[in-house]
């Protein structure tokens, strides 16, 4: 099923509810939980990137900006600025903190040593 437009949208308690017109002209309605809307956010830029994709150079997120800080309950949290101005905060556990900042370094050992990574 394609969507041809958000008809319109609301928030419900903790969840966000948006209505959408399909192509098959009926209108279809989505629920998901403000816990996962940053993710869903993230991941319909990146499917609306793909429509202009020239490769799949495109299929990835790419931040324009990058901020940190915590949350109202004190989690650290990473807030990603995406092309268009969506925002993506990616929240941690704090005790995972410190797994998260030993990757990050091990990456950045890796780039600087000049090896790839590949993903898989």
């Amino acid at each position: 099923m394609k969507y041809v437009r958000v008809v319109q949208w609301a928030t419900k308690g903790d969840t966000v509810q948006l209505e959408m017109l399909g192509e098959d002209e009926q209108t279809h309605t989505l629920e998901v939980s403000t816990d996962c809307a940053g993710a869903l956010v993230a991941a319909l830029a990146s499917e609306a990137e793909k429509f202009n994709a020239q490769g799949k150079d495109q299929q990835m997120i790419r931040p324009t900006g990058l901020q940190t800080g915590k949350t109202a309950d004190g989690e650290p949290v990473i807030l990603m600025t995406l092309k268009g101005g969506t925002e993506l905060p990616l929240v941690f556990k704090a005790e995972s903190l410190s797994v998260l900042i030993s990757e990050l370094q091990g990456l950045m050992g890796s780039l600087q040593q000049g090896s790839q990574i590949r993903w898989q």
